[in-house]
């Protein structure tokens, strides 16, 4: 049924994992992830796609409790994954590879009690309880690996950072409970500005789009008769129940849901409906074809000159350079030379062989054929110290490009031919433009053929420690909110208890809600349903009943009270 073992973490993006520390949830976070997870358990029955309701027991995952995050990954292994806990938004790049490599990256935090029905940060319900119970099948797992890999392909833009952060400081300040209007207000405005920076939509922008209209907000079936799979409805009281208002408009999904963008703080105005999950595939599959990296050529070589971002550029030899890209010279269909600035290092079939510090002023590769139409790789050393007269190397190339200076070093590949040249006292010249050096390197290429985000040899990344935090993080609580959490200790502990003795305790909790939290309705639905669960029937059980229908007139029907006191109605019936 899959690998024995959960997928290895990529040692590059080990510092982003962090350890769940379970005994850090108290009592009030496993009623909320209770609350939300009965709700949503019996609302979704018929409409989740079927791998829904036996996935949340084959991923690991209980209505009763907050799930272990090992114990999830453990269990994933069947199906050829794995879970690793992260504290709340990682970069986009690394949640792609994360999922390329079949693994769930899951938030350990989880929403306030404030927040039930839908929050914009990352919480373990969502991640968990969202997309783990679809993976057990198998078109959809692979569709997750498959457009993790091809966001890991797509090239971003420098705006992509300022719209990710933005949206990141935003999401948090509205799930937090003590935010102010004004604060919010600024996060907001932040983000519109971000937004309005940003006059590009980038590749990897493109792929985010696809895979928020898939697999964290799509429907499968016809756009009159479908079935829920995105995480993001799976996951959420208000939105699994709102997307089926006919207001929500359901479309089918095609390639052009890329030019659709999503506000991550707000209800979809639309969805969109897939046949099957084969479907997935070939929408993903023609998005995929247009990428840079697909295309290769001048469109990888345009792209990654835009995004400034680490790429991995291709040539004829079988060479690669490893840079960010900060000027080409020539046609980007046909270029003279690179310039790479940073670090930077040349590899071969993959394998790193130099790396350069970003200490030079730059570093350069030379690219297409020399002028006599050999290829530079297919000189031999005794061949290239021959024609170096006085130990000075002149090479023209077809290109116009012209390098001249002491021939330092000629280093071979793997297969034996020459991989680089060092030369000292140099420079290179093309149509009036003259470059001096007091040292560089020459990688010998040959025609550039495409390029691609990130390192493919992953040991270019510096050494990435292990993390060491730990969440949920503390909490810094006020003396009543304090008072209040050991409430619903109280409240878990007594479900061992005799009836006389829970429902006296529940009786003396009342009383405290009544004085110091008249507005409390979570511990109050806890208690009720407690005592529904032993099938009492007394004055406390109608006070509680009657104080959260009062509840929901006073929370204007913001909060799941309703669906809450539905739940119950339909178990003693």
């Amino acid at each position: 049924m899959g690998a024995s073992s959960p997928p290895p973490i990529p040692e590059h993006l080990r510092s982003l994992v962090v350890e769940q520390d379970y005994a850090a949830y108290d009592a009030v976070d496993q009623a909320v992830w209770r609350f939300v997870l009965l709700q949503l358990s019996s609302r979704l029955g018929g409409r989740a796609h079927p791998a829904y309701a036996r996935g949340l027991a084959e991923t690991g995952i209980s209505i009763d409790r907050i799930p272990s995050i090992a114990e999830m990954n453990e269990k994933l292994s069947r199906f050829g994954w794995g879970a690793v806990c992260v504290d709340g938004f990682v970069p986009p790049r690394a949640f792609q590879e994360f999922q390329a490599h079949g693994l769930l990256p899951i938030a350990g935090e989880i929403r306030t009690r404030g927040h039930l029905v839908y929050t914009p940060a990352p919480d373990i319900i969502h991640e968990a309880a969202g997309h783990a119970p679809i993976l057990p099948d198998p078109i959809y797992a692979g569709y997750l690996r498959r457009i993790g890999q091809a966001g890991a392909r797509a090239f971003t833009l420098p705006s992509d950072t300022a719209v990710h952060d933005a949206t990141y400081r935003l999401s948090e300040v509205k799930e937090d409970p003590s935010a102010t209007a004004e604060q919010v207000a600024r996060a907001e405005a932040e983000l519109g500005a971000a937004l309005a920076g940003a006059a590009e939509v980038s590749e990897a922008a493109r792929l985010s789009r696809l895979y928020w209209w898939t697999a964290e907000y799509g429907l499968v079936g016809t756009p009159d008769d479908y079935r829920l799979y995105g995480a993001g409805l799976l996951s959420s009281l208000g939105e699994s129940h709102s997307c089926h208002s006919p207001a929500v408009r359901k479309l089918p999904l095609d390639e052009r849901c890329i030019d659709v963008a999503f506000d991550i703080t707000r209800p979809q105005p639309q969805l969109f409906v897939v046949p099957d999950f084969e479907g997935l595939h070939a929408v993903l599959e023609r998005v995929e074809r247009e990428l840079a990296a697909v295309r290769g050529g001048a469109a990888a070589l345009s792209t990654a000159l835009a995004s400034q971002e680490l790429a991995t550029f291709d040539f004829e030899s079988g060479a690669q350079a490893l840079g960010v890209l900060a000027r080409v010279e020539g046609a980007a269909g046909a270029p003279a030379w690179l310039e790479l600035a940073g670090p930077a290092a040349f590899a071969f079939e993959q394998k790193i062989v130099s790396r350069f510090d970003g200490s030079a002023e730059s570093t350069l590769v030379l690219a297409g054929r020399l002028a006599s139409g050999e290829r530079l790789d297919e000189l031999s050393a005794a061949e290239l110290l021959r024609r170096a007269a006085k130990g000075r190397l002149s090479l023209e190339f077809a290109s116009g490009a012209r390098v001249e200076g002491r021939l330092e070093r000629c280093a071979d590949a793997a297969n034996g031919r020459t991989f680089s040249l060092e030369l000292a006292d140099a420079s290179i010249e093309r149509g009036g433009t003259l470059r001096r050096f007091r040292r560089f390197s020459l990688l010998a290429a040959g025609d550039f053929l495409g390029a691609e985000p990130g390192a493919r040899d992953r040991s270019f990344y510096p050494h990435a420690e292990p993390s060491s935090v730990r969440v949920p993080r503390p909490r810094s609580l006020s003396f009543a909110e304090f008072g209040l959490r050991r409430a619903f200790a109280e409240v878990a502990r007594a479900k061992h208890a005799p009836d006389a003795a829970a429902e006296g305790l529940f009786a003396m909790i009342e009383r405290l809600l009544e004085r110091d939290h008249p507005g409390e309705w979570l511990l109050r639905f806890v208690m009720l349903e407690e005592l529904t669960r032993r099938g009492l029937a007394s004055p406390l059980v109608a006070g509680l009943r009657h104080e959260l229908e009062r509840l929901e007139v006073e929370y204007a029907y913001e909060q799941p009270i309703a669906s809450g006191l539905e739940y119950l109605a339909r178990r003693v019936a």
